[in-house]
């Protein structure tokens, strides 16, 4: 439904609130940069970028039980090397529930372990394609703010950010520690007429 309304040239491709990638995997621009706020995102990026098939080897190495999944989630992140802290990422990912990606406000990952048949852990083929799609792409931990020195005329910036939500209590910004509050919607309004500019 988006496709229609993109630009049909530009020059470098900004993405600040990468997620899932859903609109660069669809465009695969050749000049990407590609941000976020969330460090453990970022690493998980680069190490499919850089070094795939070391993940590729970790992510086999897990399982799908409820202790494993407890035990890997109370693991400190900082502790682990790139490789090992990108498949317990990805590994959290895929076993918790409905696939959610929440921190509380220490920035510990606590999505409980979720329910499935056989959830794939690994899926080795769709992260290659993915290597490939990532390799000449630029990944920050950047706030989406950085853009207003960054992008330049006849660059193409999306932003795909986390939503206001519709009541107090379906309020889910916490992809980070800080989350996503309004005072940072109003700042991402403000940013993008100078932007359009």
């Amino acid at each position: 439904q988006l496709q229609p309304l993109l630009p049909t040239s530009f020059e470098r491709y900004f993405e600040p609130f990468i997620g899932g990638g859903a609109m660069f995997f669809a465009l695969r621009p050749p000049t990407t940069e590609l941000w976020d706020i969330n460090s453990e995102l970022i690493n998980c990026y680069r190490v499919i970028r850089d070094q795939v098939e070391e993940l590729i080897s970790a992510l086999r190495l897990h399982r799908y039980e409820k202790d494993y999944y407890y035990a890997l989630r109370s693991l400190d992140p900082a502790t682990l090397g790139p490789v090992a802290r990108a498949a317990r990422t990805i590994c959290l990912n895929r076993t918790g529930f409905n696939g959610l990606y929440r921190v509380n406000r220490s920035g510990n990952f606590n999505v409980p372990f979720g329910r499935y048949t056989n959830p794939t852990i690994c899926d080795a083929p769709n992260l290659r394609l993915c290597q490939r799609a990532l390799s000449q792409v630029r990944l920050e931990t950047e706030d989406f703010e950085a853009l207003d020195e960054r992008a330049k005329a006849g660059d193409f910036v999306y932003f795909d950010p986390p939503y206001v939500p519709r009541s107090p209590t379906s309020a889910f910004t916490s992809y980070s520690a800080v989350g996503f509050k309004l005072h940072d919607q109003q700042r991402l309004a403000a940013l993008f007429p100078r932007l359009s500019e």
